[in-house]
């Protein structure tokens, strides 16, 4: 019923089409705007709600949004929760027929898979010029979605390095009730818990041992999937 209901609701939307070639601000308002629909239909039809931890640890200005990477939840609602920060996307999406030009509007940065070390550092060079032009960053250290939490990945530290702005860690479980890999969903209430800063400027060790210490530990609380 989500599915059906999220399809039929995107069809006002879909006339909006040629307002995708006007200026970003106006594909924010569109995808915004059908974002929050999902969000309430999460909620009345899947018993789906969230709640955001810590949000007055956020300061102003760009920074690193270092996030836990359960579900597509977060992938989708880190667009309005967070102030439509750039994300890095795997390169296919971009062809796509609805989706493509949205990403690309939004100035999300391609990643394809099995990257070479030259595409990798491109990719470093393409975030922290996003960062540096103001807006900020997703970035999921352990490089891709799952329940049990992993050390970050080194190239999250180049990153920091690079954009030389503070990074925010943030823990979730929202693969509890939205599992990667299934259409199923699951009532319960998506924890979004915000961390304390990691200021810039330190040393790449230090900052990855600061967010590990941050991102991987006990389970966040919430409620647990109850099929």
């Amino acid at each position: 019923m989500f599915y059906v209901l999220a399809g039929l609701a995107a069809v006002p939307f879909l006339l909006c089409w040629p307002a995708l070639r006007g200026p970003r601000r106006t594909v924010y308002a569109i995808v915004d705007r059908y974002l929050w629909v999902l969000l309430w239909l999460l909620r009345s039809v899947c018993g789906i709600r969230y709640r955001v931890v810590g949000q007055d640890q956020l300061p102003k200005g760009a920074v690193l949004i270092a996030s836990q990477h359960e579900s597509t939840w977060e992938t989708l609602f880190f667009q309005v929760l967070f102030d439509h920060p750039v994300m890095y996307a795997k390169a296919p999406i971009f062809s796509y027929p609805v989706f493509g030009p949205v990403v690309r509007k939004f100035g999300h940065i391609p990643v394809t898979a099995g990257t070479s070390a030259d595409a990798m550092r491109a990719g470093f060079r393409a975030g922290a010029t996003a960062v540096k032009d103001g807006r900020s960053l997703v970035i999921f250290p352990s490089g891709t979605r799952r329940q049990d939490a992993d050390a970050p990945q080194a190239g999250v530290g180049v990153l920091y390095q690079l954009a030389g702005v503070p990074a925010v860690p943030v823990r979730l479980n929202s693969g509890a009730v939205w599992p990667h890999g299934s259409w199923l969903k699951f009532p319960g209430t998506v924890e979004v818990q915000i961390g304390p800063v990691i200021e810039a400027g330190l040393d790449r060790r230090d900052f990855m041992q600061i967010l590990s210490a941050s991102l991987v530990g006990d389970p966040v609380p919430g409620d647990s999937k109850n099929p």
